[in-house]
């Protein structure tokens, strides 16, 4: 009975540990995504104003 209850805690840190990693993947991506649409608006603003 004891190595029932230790498999589950094991499984519940595992899932926490892969949910907290995933979540910060997520929210790194979405950082740097954002990043890269803000560049890309300025570029495609100064190429607007610069052209005739």
């Amino acid at each position: 009975m004891k190595r029932r209850g230790q498999t589950t805690i094991e499984y519940l840190l595992v899932t926490v540990s892969l949910l907290f990693v995933f979540v910060m993947m997520f929210k790194s991506l979405q950082f740097a995504l954002a990043n890269q649409f803000k560049r890309g608006g300025v570029v495609i603003i100064t190429m607007y104003k610069e052209a005739p």
